[in-house]
């Protein structure tokens, strides 16, 4: 039960993070908001690593890293391109796709299977998304489908989804190499890296809008820190399916972000898809 604990605070803090992302995206260049929240984030681990000690590498801890850290760069270019022209209730739940396809990139690379009983909670959190999905004018059942290819952002965020869907098995090798401060740090500070190049190609002036910003970044920076230490805790405690299944609840989380910070409409329907989403997580923790 102590996983799922980790799990649900992984979500809030998940949901918090994206909710500040499409905030500070309003007026900042996304790959310098991104090297800033990941350069954050990777101090935050970093200070936490010197405390408690480095661990041993193991041999996978390198190759993990690389492999984990570039599906997420991959992954944060096309959800913060998401979170521009989207909105965050309708944008995020796309993410629900990733625990269908763990399922599938789970047992391929750590041979790990839920029972049947965790796979229709997968389920149930993935139609919960779905319904969260739909919004007025869109009544018939496919409408919410057809509009994944009509809508640039919903495209974005499924294949940030589908990155999302292989990432997190080589996020519990770096893990299950080191431990969870420490791999935290060397993939943070990876990704962090990747969108500080990026920056310098866009010809930002990084100085100005690192000393311009440097609370922002501290509070998203902070806010994906906890997001991925309660994640990795919970990883070392249950399987990759599980645990990203209740990480992916922080849609619920978006959706009140979503109606409280942006104004966004259609809250009932979409509160709606959030119950059946709770309901998938009961399915998950009793059986």
């Amino acid at each position: 039960m102590v996983w799922f604990i980790y799990g649900i605070l992984s979500a809030f803090f998940d949901g918090t993070y994206y909710a500040l992302v499409k905030k500070f995206l309003q007026n900042m260049n996304k790959s310098a908001l991104a090297s800033g929240a990941f350069f954050t984030s990777s101090f935050f681990f970093l200070i936490a690593s010197l405390v408690k000690g480095i661990p041993d590498i193991g041999n996978e801890f390198y190759s993990s890293v690389i492999i984990t850290g570039s599906l997420n760069v991959i992954a944060a270019i096309f959800y913060y391109k998401a979170f521009e022209i989207t909105d965050l209730s309708l944008a995020v739940p796309m993410l629900s796709f990733t625990p269908v396809i763990l399922i599938f990139s789970s047992f391929i690379i750590l041979k790990e299977l839920p029972t049947v009983y965790g796979i229709m909670g997968i389920f149930l959190i993935v139609t919960g998304s779905y319904i969260l999905n739909v919004t007025k004018g869109r009544t018939k059942f496919l409408d919410p489908i057809k509009n994944i290819f009509k809508n640039k952002g919903m495209i974005y965020m499924l294949i940030a989804a589908f990155m999302f869907g292989i990432a997190p098995n080589y996020d519990k090798l770096v893990v299950l190499n080191s431990n969870q401060i420490f791999g935290s740090f060397v993939v943070h500070l990876f990704i962090g890296s990747c969108f500080f190049i990026i920056t310098l190609f866009n010809k930002v002036s990084l100085r100005k809008i690192y000393t311009k910003n440097f609370y922002k970044f501290l509070v998203i920076g902070g806010s994906f820190a906890l997001t991925t230490f309660f994640m990795n805790m919970a990883l070392n405690l249950q399987i990759v399916p599980y645990v990203i299944s209740l990480k992916r609840t922080s849609i619920l989380f978006s959706v009140v972000f979503g109606g409280w910070m942006f104004k966004e409409k259609n809250m009932i329907r979409r509160f709606v898809g959030a119950f059946i989403m709770l309901i998938g997580v009961i399915v998950i923790i009793i059986f």
